[in-house]
């Protein structure tokens, strides 16, 4: 019946501080998007009647942590998206007092692989305070905050993109609970990824946001969490008191309780999400349930007995239903109270599939006392409906409309079904024949007829085993019939169908039993035969291994003959080459039993560095039945004789030493008996010839070759030890020789020590060494410039100078004796000493 609750629950209604947010709860989900894009979520669950407008965030700011050190890894603000009201079982039993609105904010995010690697996984909170004030399982619920947390695993495992969405619970209702009475609601959950959920109940975390700080101005702080305090009589197992207090079923999700006094209580639930046994993340959802005095509501009955018999049936037998026995089953129902809608339905408990209708009433209004005191429809069960021997158990559920919750009856009938039996068709051909051996121009005809014993509809068809009926000369229309069909078969016989060993046809008759095809099958073979003979290849050359000389000219001849007279064709290919990429021709004629083929080749180079090349040479006939195409392969070695060109010089050694500035000329000639084409190069050893002034000119031709080298010793050359050119000569030829020779210079440089004179000096005035002088000092030294002479005496001081490098010293104002000098030439120094005697 539609009952309208007339107890007034004042302390429901009671006026709330203006501190209390009224966020009844709420819980995080994450979606993956595609590769490392996912939307991050939270449904937020909003009392609308009691509700604070400006508790209601236009947006919210959550923020991320690492479970293994407890950072904040990064924060997200996300805004409403959508919002609407959570819906009642049965909106008759809706209260004023209760309208709960669903807020959900959400935002696209990426998690970067580089930082969501952690083994340990990741955590999401977002807090709020403050409760409702009219809250009665916990202390002070209008100083108790809200903390919303998400656990989920790191977005890559052993180096590989690991992909998971946290699991989405059942959306709450707003519906309430009776005192005394038993409330059940559906948590259970659904994982997009298929990984196993375990439910537990968990005490609601409370968090760090206080009255002052309702959401956080300073920075946010990880986990741990406080939780909320429980009053008295309250804590994680007892969250509502009642017999029994509320509980959830860890596998199905199902919430349960019978709560024994009125008010607002808090509860919440923990969804751990497994993948192969090991935990990779949570979803908590924090709530609330409203419970009141509501009137009584007796629960409805259902009974059921089979067709045709007076005993109901009892819980624990088993129904056996055979082709024999009515395949239906009555069901009646009622209910105690006055004028209630009560509704009828089936649950299968170990199978699935609906193979089952209901006939007669299975839902209205029962007036007791009245004509129509109860209902009565029947289940009928499908001609094809078979438990295959197991024993089926399907539950006969019967529902009231009453408050809060409807009120339910449940007989659960244990089945064991056969299904109605059917016969399998059947099919046979006119001809006691299964093989046929066939020739060009035979015929093979005969019909092929389908039954079926129980006069079902059967379908007639034939298909080739590997290959299709259509690619021949066959007729079979197949078709379809009530009861029986019938095709004529017929097969004529040409070239096309020689050119196999054998056919096998199937001709299958199906006809449908239970929406189940059942086919039965009989399979001729065609075998055709054919008196072919085969043809020959031969060839004029009488080895099969031809050895050439590159230049070399070769021709052979091919013939093929056919005793049968059949149309004969000769090809040749090069195995893994074409023929003209080698220069190679071949032409044939072809005729009615007789082909010639002509291969001329003259090898070149290209087939010298190939080295063995084969020619396959193939003879084809057309025939009805060909044999296999004749085969007749060449193979062709290709040599290249060579002797060495002479590469000499007019210069009777190959190391030289020359001094800076020295000019040097050698003369090379390069000679060869076979008259290849030569070519004289010269390349310094890791060095440009030019940058150490040296050039080589050279003209080359048929067996000869000439080159002039020429050499400047000059400053680059002395930077090295040793200074070497090669001398190379190359020839076009298909197995060339090249020769090389090598020459090598020591350059060099003059040094101070050969310009110092003897290292005394008299300055008489009699003309004879009367200065001290360096003659003919170069005033550089290749990358050595002379910067200047200075001349010390026996305590160190400077009496001269000069920074010309043809300086003369006469030993002016100073007295006989020894004197020492240092001559710079800025990357060296050259120190002596001279004696002046007067």
């Amino acid at each position: 019946m539609r009952q309208y609750l007339l107890v007034f629950i004042c302390i429901i209604l009671a006026t709330v501080s203006a501190r209390a947010t009224h966020i009844v709860g709420g819980e995080f989900e994450l979606e993956h998007l595609q590769d490392y894009e996912y939307r991050l979520k939270l449904n937020l669950y909003f009392d609308v009647v009691n509700g604070n407008p400006g508790a209601l965030d236009p947006s919210i700011t959550v923020h991320i942590f690492s479970k293994a050190t407890n950072q904040r890894i990064a924060s997200q603000v996300m805004y409403i998206q959508d919002q609407s009201l959570v819906q009642y079982t049965n909106i008759d039993c809706a209260r004023g007092e209760l309208v709960t609105r669903k807020i959900v904010y959400y935002q696209t995010i990426y998690l970067n692989p580089a930082i969501f690697k952690e083994p340990q996984g990741y955590y999401v909170t977002w807090e709020r305070c403050c409760r409702n004030n009219t809250i009665n399982n916990i202390v002070a619920p209008q100083n108790a905050a809200q903390t919303f947390y998400m656990e989920f695993p790191a977005v890559v495992k052993d180096g590989d993109f690991f992909k998971n969405s946290s699991p989405v619970l059942f959306p709450p209702l707003s519906d309430y609970a009776c005192v005394n009475e038993l409330f059940y609601f559906d948590f259970n959950g659904s994982d997009p990824d298929g990984d196993s959920i375990v439910y537990d109940m968990v005490t609601p975390l409370n968090g760090f946001t206080t009255t002052a700080m309702p959401v956080y101005t300073t920075a946010p702080q990880p986990a741990p969490y406080p939780e909320v305090s429980w009053l008295p009589g309250y804590n994680m197992n007892t969250q509502v008191q009642g017999s029994p207090p509320i509980n959830i079923d860890r596998k199905t999700g199902q919430l349960t309780m019978r709560p024994n006094r009125i008010g607002l209580f808090v509860f919440g639930v923990r969804a751990q999400e497994f993948r192969n046994g090991k935990k990779i993340g949570e979803v908590r959802r924090d709530f609330q349930v409203l419970v009141l005095e509501c009137p009584r509501n007796s629960s409805p009955q259902v009974v059921a007995r089979e067709q045709g018999k007076k005993e109901f049936y009892e819980k624990g037998t088993v129904l056996r239903i055979n082709p024999a026995n009515s395949r239906c089953i009555d069901v009646f129902i009622t209910d105690p109270d006055l004028t209630e809608f009560v509704t009828l339905r089936a649950r299968p408990v170990n199978f699935s599939g609906s193979d089952y209708t209901f006939t007669g009433t299975t839902s209205g209004m029962i007036n007791q006392g009245a004509a129509l005191d109860s209902l009565k429809a029947s289940i009928c069960f499908a001609d094809c409906f078979d438990t295959g021997g197991k024993v089926y158990e399907l539950d006969l559920i019967v529902q009231d409309d009453g408050c809060s919750l409807p009120r339910q009856d449940t007989v659960r009938l244990s089945l064991m079904i056969e299904p109605i039996p059917d016969a399998p068709p059947t099919v046979s051909l006119s001809t006691p024949n299964r093989v046929f051996v066939v020739k060009d121009g035979d015929k093979i005809n005969f019909d092929v007829l389908g039954i079926d014993p129980d006069e079902d509809i059967v379908s007639l068809s034939a298909e080739g085993q590997g290959f299709s009926i259509s690619d021949y000369d066959i007729t079979f229309d197949g078709g379809t019939g009530t009861g029986e069909v019938k095709s004529a078969f017929t097969w004529n016989i040409s070239c096309e169908a020689l050119k196999q060993e054998s056919y096998k046809v199937d001709f299958k008759v199906t006809s449908l039993f239970c929406d189940e095809p059942v086919t039965r099958t009989i399979t001729i073979d065609v075998q055709p035969e054919s008196n072919n003979n085969l043809p020959v290849l031969t060839t004029d050359q009488p080895d099969r291994v031809i050895e050439l000389e590159v230049g070399t000219p070769f021709e052979a001849n091919l013939f093929g003959k056919d005793i049968d007279k059949d149309l004969l064709a000769l090809l040749a290919q090069g195995e893994d080459f074409n023929l003209t990429d080698y220069g190679m021709t071949f032409t044939s004629t072809g005729g009615s039993g007789e082909a010639t083929g002509n291969f001329t080749w003259t090898p070149t180079c290209e087939a010298f560095d190939k080295g063995t090349l084969r020619v396959k040479y193939t003879l084809t006939e057309d025939a009805c039945a060909p044999n296999t195409t004749q085969d007749l392969v060449l193979e062709f070695r290709i040599t290249a004789p060579n002797n060495a060109p002479v590469l000499t010089s007019d210069q009777n050694v190959l190391t030289f030493e020359l001094n800076l500035n020295d000019s040097f000329e050698a003369q090379l000639t390069g000679a060869d008996i076979d008259a290849d084409n030569l070519l004289l190069s010269a390349t310094g050893d890791g060095f440009d010839l030019a940058e150490y002034g040296m050039s080589f000119q050279s003209t080359g031709g048929a067996g000869n070759a000439k080159g002039i080298f020429q050499m400047q010793a000059i400053c680059k050359a002395t930077e090295q030890e040793v200074v070497r050119v090669n001398f190379t000569l190359a020839e076009d030829a298909c197995d060339p020789a090249p020769q090389q020779l090598t020459m090598e210079f020591r350059v060099k440089a003059p040094s101070i020590a050969d310009y110092i004179p003897p290292n005394i000096f008299t300055p008489n005035g009699d003309g004879k060494n009367d200065v001290f002088e360096v003659p003919n000092l170069p005033s550089e030294f290749c990358t050595a410039i002379f910067s200047s002479i200075q001349i010390f005496n026996r305590w160190g001081r400077k009496v001269y100078t000069n920074s010309s490098s043809d300086f003369k010293w006469n030993g002016e104002g100073v007295s006989p004796g020894v004197y020492f000098y240092v001559i710079d030439y800025g990357t060296s120094k050259y120190k002596g000493s001279v004696t002046i005697v007067k």
